[in-house]
C-alpha cells in the first residue's frame, strides 16, 4: 500500500493562528491520534458533546464498544502498511455523513498515525449540474 502514496504539494507556510482559521473553515471534523493511537486533537461539531478528558486516552477509549473491533483491525493494517484507508457512511440523525481513517505516514513512509475526517455530505444533493452564481 506504502506505494500507492498520492503526490504531496505544499508551498508557502501558515502561522498557528492562520491553520486553526483554516480548520475551522474547512467542512470537515477531523480527529488525530498518534502513532500510539492516542488521541492528541479534535475539532468540529462532532466532538461537541466529547468531553475534553479523552484528549491524551486511547482511541479505544473514545469510541463505542461496537465499533473497536474496526478500529482495532484498522490500526493493525494501518500500522502494517496493508492499508491506508478505510471508509464508512451511515445516516445520523437525518443527515447522511462519510467518515474516513488515513494512516498518516512520514516521507520514508513511517506510520506516524491516523485521522478521522467526517463529513455531512447530506446538502451535496443538491448540487447537479453547474452552480457558478454568486447569489445563489
Amino acid at each position: 500500500m506504502r506505494d500507492a502514496k498520492p503526490p504531496v504539494v505544499e508551498s508557502g507556510s501558515l502561522t498557528s493562528e492562520q491553520m486553526a482559521l483554516v480548520l475551522g473553515h474547512l467542512p470537515v471534523d477531523v480527529s488525530v491520534m498518534d502513532a500510539q493511537h492516542v488521541l492528541v486533537y479534535w475539532r468540529g461539531p462532532t466532538f461537541d458533546d466529547c468531553d475534553d478528558e479523552y484528549i491524551g486516552r486511547h482511541v479505544d477509549d473514545c469510541h463505542a464498544p461496537a465499533s473497536r473491533t474496526y478500529i482495532a483491525r484498522m490500526i493493525d493494517e494501518f500500522t502494517a502498511g496493508t492499508r491506508d484507508e478505510a471508509v464508512f457512511w451511515d445516516v445520523e440523525d437525518g443527515h447522511q455523513k462519510v467518515t474516513r481513517y488515513a494512516a498518516l505516514r512520514d516521507a520514508d513512509g513511517t506510520y506516524r498515525g491516523m485521522m478521522e475526517t467526517i463529513v455531512d455530505v447530506t446538502a451535496l444533493e443538491g448540487y447537479k449540474g453547474r452552480g457558478n452564481d454568486l447569489d445563489g
